[in-house]
């Protein structure tokens, strides 16, 4: 017999339902929370007490969703197989879709370096066991694409330190947490294995607080981790049947956690003793 580990965080909730594949949390330059709907192409803008407006429309697939310290809106879609910038009126736009003439394999999530390049990762989507080893690349704010890092096995969730110094991705396959050392142009320096987890944790998006601690969704055992930058557990939250995919701060003091679940099709909030790390 099986015992569920319960261990629900601070002051949690439901802030919103009927969100069909939910994923990509980000909080745009004013502080408002948006998502996407893999499933239906759509990506809203929620307000405090879960409101939804839709405020476009891909076409596609979309995935990982970011702003720029300008506030223009960035979007991985998986099905379109592209990185998208979004328009104020709503309107997407390809800003990448290959590398170097070959075209990008599905990207999934994405953020920025302090520099203003862009990274995102890039999972070949084949089915498990194969470990879909893929990269990750980057961009500058012209467009050029390059490769950042190579050899990674299903690169899943990516985010920055709050000292800018270090990349971190999550290889969905491997069940690892690794993070790039950096330079002050965004070069990468160095590679080390923050934590493995145990099958099937399949480690995928994250966010990351002041402190330099991470909040890392474990959508395979339906929990989220809280490790240290060095990798030591902090804690392990578990709400039953809401297999949490990706995640954001935001709030007014930062300390709000926004989950995206598919699960229950829905995003839920809770309260971090620690502010979150701002994103750009």
């Amino acid at each position: 017999m099986t015992i569920d580990l319960i261990n629900i965080p601070p002051d949690f909730r439901i802030l919103a339902s009927g969100v069909r594949g939910p994923e990509g949390p980000a909080i745009d330059s004013e502080g408002r929370l948006h998502v996407v709907s893999s499933d239906d192409a759509a990506i809203f803008r929620l307000s405090a007490d879960g409101e939804l407006t839709e405020v476009a429309h891909t076409g596609g697939r979309p995935n990982g969703l970011v702003f720029n310290s300008s506030g223009e809106m960035y979007v991985a879609d998986a099905e379109l197989k592209a990185i998208l910038k979004i328009s104020e009126g709503g309107k997407p736009e390809v800003f990448v879709e290959d590398y170097e003439g070959t075209n990008l394999g599905g990207p999934n999530d994405l953020c920025f370096l302090p520099n203003g390049d862009l990274l995102f990762t890039d999972p070949i989507r084949r089915p498990q066991p194969d470990p879909a080893i893929s990269p990750v690349y980057r961009v500058s704010p012209e467009g050029k694409v390059s490769a950042f890092a190579n050899e990674l096995a299903y690169p899943n969730g990516i985010a920055m330190s709050p000292d800018g110094k270090r990349v971190y991705v999550s290889e969905s396959r491997a069940q690892r947490l690794i993070a790039f050392t950096i330079d002050e142009t965004g070069q990468l320096l160095d590679q080390t294995l923050v934590r493995r987890f145990r099958e099937p944790a399949q480690p995928d998006g994250m966010a990351v607080d002041v402190d330099g601690n991470i909040l890392q969704s474990l959508p395979g055992i339906r929990a989220i981790a809280y490790v240290s930058a060095t990798g030591d557990l902090i804690d392990l939250y578990h709400v039953p049947d809401w297999a949490p995919a990706n995640l954001a701060f935001g709030g007014k003091d930062m300390k709000t956690v926004y989950v995206c679940g598919s699960a229950q099709n829905s995003v839920y909030e809770f309260r971090h003793p620690v502010a979150g790390a701002p994103l750009i």
